[in-house]
């Protein structure tokens, strides 16, 4: 059974700079979107959120766009032609192999986007969702923050700031984005937890959101351990 994700919005060409990701201890760059459009390529990454699964190889068509991206990893972005791909997770990691999890999307040339290997509520399944990136550089002094529950089932979750009664993204069903919120500077834990109740799923410590930056969060895990991956953007003004 193949898995099809949900389809990314048509991106815009937008005129960033240069683009500086953090994520799991790790910096990488990507060039200014108009040098990309130039060339008629888009900017893909991919982060892996599949428990139980040591790494995963994503195809772009018959070529391995990411090799071996381990658990709660994400990657840099990539340069990649700009046209439509069906993107695709393969048993065995082999190229002719079947596909487990599948999504076709068209990206734009200057575009941002992440691809998400996610798990499936029947462990032979897997899913796989394309999300444009939408990056801008943020000058009126707000953090943008966006949160994807990864989690496979049928549980909704919230996520806070621990300390304020209302949350930043409320009912996140698995495979959903909630999509990107502006906010103020800030600093403190980070806490998932199912919809509407107190327990708590997932932490985050000591997380600093800071002014003109852009912050995706990305709950993780299987019943009884669950764990937020963070990617952190600083968009330059072109």
């Amino acid at each position: 059974m193949v898995a099809v994700g949900s389809t990314a919005a048509c991106n815009e060409s937008r005129d960033t700079g240069t683009v500086t990701s953090k994520s799991g201890g790790e910096t990488s760059s990507a060039p200014a979107a108009e040098a990309v459009e130039e060339r008629d390529h888009a900017l893909i990454r991919a982060v892996n959120a599949i428990p139980g699964q040591a790494a995963v190889t994503i195809y772009a068509g018959d070529s391995a766009a990411f090799k071996d991206v381990g658990y709660k990893k994400a990657t840099g972005y990539e340069e990649i032609p700009d046209h439509m791909y069906n993107f695709q997770i393969k048993s065995g990691d082999a190229p002719k192999g079947e596909a487990v999890a599948s999504n076709r999307e068209n990206l734009q040339d200057g575009g941002h986007y992440t691809v998400v290997a996610l798990p499936a509520e029947d462990p032979d399944d897997q899913n796989l969702r394309v999300l444009d990136d939408d990056l801008k550089p943020i000058t009126n002094g707000k953090v943008r923050i966006r949160f994807i529950n990864g989690v496979a089932g049928d549980t909704d979750v919230d996520l806070f700031l621990r300390g304020q009664e209302e949350p930043l993204f409320d009912g996140v069903n698995f495979k959903a984005e909630g999509g990107w919120k502006e906010v103020d500077p800030t600093s403190g834990s980070l806490v998932v937890k199912p919809d509407n109740k107190d327990a708590t799923l997932a932490t985050l410590a000591s997380t600093k959101l800071e002014a003109g930056k852009s912050y995706t969060f990305v709950l993780v895990g299987r019943a009884g351990k669950h764990d937020i991956v963070k990617i952190e953007d600083a968009v330059a003004v072109e």
